[in-house]
């Protein structure tokens, strides 16, 4: 397929830039297959003292509008997936008309094998392979050195006929066989039988992911299941069951084939249901508050900010990713917690990676927490393809939900209340929401594991992370006033400590020049402590090494600047 033939309109002169991320400013427009261009003119660049072309990402906009004016002009409107709004007015009302159509065709590709990624010829040397961020067989090597004869790594998925959502390789407990995970999937919701996400090192708490049980009209049972089930125990007498669902969506639930374990077939398992928030009642509050902040100026912002639920709602998740990691770390060491909601797709994955965030200090880092990404997300099987088809200005087929906006956002929230405990700033994970819904890598692309590797994702495309750990790029997310923490880090539950997260939602509405000047003064006064740190310990080493009768050369005292 020719994507040229999706362009009716390729270029409008004359044009207005009347809203944006520019100054306002005549120019021209193009349109390529996967770009659009705003062009200012040369006597604008003069005027405007800039002579940056606006580039953007047809699979960036979420929806493209237009309208005659009373001068019977013709009104451009984009509203991209990450919130930003652009407006142009041109001479023609045809023009607009024959753009919006053209950028909303191209915008809304079905075959991801069309997108920009399989074009892109990255100008940077990849010096760091991103698409290895995460290794399976590492982490496997690293669990069977400190849990010897408990795990092991199937490869019953291989060629992705037990489950297209899973790699092709898992970590499962030891003691049942790779037929018995076969049967145990037919049994679960899209073949996602039970497989190791996390394990709390201080503890031996392991937590595991599967997805709901398909009982049927019959409430039927499965042996094979239960005797997985059943070895994930570990020799303990009891486990914990979590369903993330609330108790009335379980009808629903029932109706489509699925359900909940029977307490009478899974006698060990302490049962406990979540009652986390629908993708659709996230997907609404996401709507509001967007429209809400697109109202800045609104005397009622506040109270419109409140009535939209998003901060509730990252409440609420955040205390119930708590209360797993609190179980597995406090009240319930040592014991199997297992994870599921319906398809286990979205909520289930929250869990899991905000529980890996809490207890585990290495995903708090640059690296961890993509690898933390790239195992409970991409090779988890959140479903990135239909989930960011759209934002929060348009719908597609139903199946776009900003689930893993609001997993980001839980992380911003945490790293709000503990500033000094993450190696990342909040402009790390900017990047990384925006990238998840339109990029010129190809990390996001499609819904699952099966599709990428028929596709040949990892040979024909770079990965964000290749771009991420570029050493010029690593140190524009880097947090200045980061101090490892080898514990815990425990999500604050108030409500009221909860705050939006302006840097996303309010962007294209407020200037930052102060805040980034605010943070610069703050990168360079920790550059300074971190520096005079290190000149304390020298001299402090040189003190002792005098004081037990060693010579201490001239140069090595030399060497030693303070700053003022």
């Amino acid at each position: 397929m020719d994507l040229s033939e999706y362009i009716k309109k390729s270029r409008v002169d004359n044009v207005l830039l009347k809203h944006g991320p520019r100054p306002k400013s005549y120019g021209t427009i193009a349109l390529t297959s996967h770009h659009f261009i705003f062009q200012p003119s040369p006597s604008q660049n003069s005027i405007n003292g800039r002579d940056d072309e606006l580039w953007l990402l047809l699979r960036a906009v979420d929806i493209a509008v237009s309208e005659a004016t009373m001068m019977n002009k013709g009104i451009l409107t984009l509203k991209c997936k990450n919130f930003m709004i652009c407006s142009f007015e041109m001479e023609k009302p045809h023009d607009a008309l024959l753009l919006v159509q053209s950028i909303n065709a191209l915008s809304n590709l079905k075959s991801p094998g069309h997108e920009f990624p399989y074009f892109y010829r990255s100008p940077f040397t990849v010096l760091d392979d991103g698409w290895n961020i995460y290794d399976v067989s590492q982490q496997f090597c690293e669990l069977s050195t400190m849990f010897p004869d408990i795990f092991r790594l199937s490869s019953v998925n291989k060629d992705y006929h037990v489950c297209s959502s899973y790699p092709d390789k898992s970590i499962v407990v030891k003691g049942v066989g790779d037929d018995y995970l076969r049967l145990c999937a037919t049994f679960r919701r899209d073949g996602r039988f039970p497989v190791v996400s996390f394990v709390d090192y201080s503890t031996k708490s392991v937590l595991v992911r599967t997805s709901e049980p398909l009982l049927g009209p019959t409430n039927r049972r499965c042996i094979e299941d239960e005797a997985v089930h059943k070895a994930y125990l570990l020799n303990k007498n009891m486990g914990i069951l979590i369903d993330t669902r609330s108790k009335t969506a379980l009808a629903s639930a029932k109706a489509r084939g699925g359900g909940y374990e029977s307490a009478f077939y899974y006698r060990s398992w302490n049962i406990i249901f979540l009652e986390l928030p629908r993708a659709q009642d996230i997907q609404t509050s996401f709507h509001k508050v967007v429209e809400t902040c697109n109202d800045y100026g609104n005397v009622n912002f506040h109270s419109r900010l409140n009535a939209s639920g998003w901060l509730p709602t990252i409440a609420t998740i955040l205390s119930k990713a708590g209360v797993i990691a609190q179980s597995m770390h406090y009240v319930n060491p040592g014991y199997t917690h297992i994870v599921h909601g319906g398809e286990s797709k979205d909520m289930t994955l929250m869990m899991t990676s905000l529980c890996a965030l809490i207890l585990d200090p290495n995903a708090r880092t640059l690296r961890g927490f993509q690898s933390l990404i790239e195992r409970e997300w991409i090779l988890g099987g959140h479903p990135f393809g239909e989930r960011c088809s759209h934002s929060a200005y348009a719908t597609g087929g139903g199946e776009e939900a900003p689930i893993f906006v609001c997993f980001l956002n839980c992380v911003f929230q945490m790293m709000h209340a503990y500033p000094t405990a993450f190696e990342f700033t909040d402009h790390f994970l900017i990047n990384i929401f925006e990238h998840s819904y339109a990029s010129e890598f190809g990390t996001f692309l499609y819904d699952n594991e099966r599709d990428r590797c028929h596709a040949q994702l990892r040979k024909k495309t770079v990965s964000l992370w290749s771009y991420v750990n570029h050493p010029d790029i690593l140190s524009t997310f880097m947090n200045p006033l980061y101090v490892p923490l080898g514990q815990p880090l425990w999500p604050v539950i108030s409500g009221v400590i909860h705050v939006l997260w302006q840097r996303l939602f309010l962007r294209w509405n407020l200037t930052w020049d102060e805040a980034d000047e605010t943070s610069a003064i703050a990168a360079a006064t920790a550059e300074k402590v971190k520096k005079l740190q290190s000149q304390l310990r020298t001299l402090l080493n040189q003190r002792s090494r005098i004081n037990s009768g060693q010579t201490i050369a001239v140069e090595e005292m030399s060497n030693l600047t303070i700053d003022g």
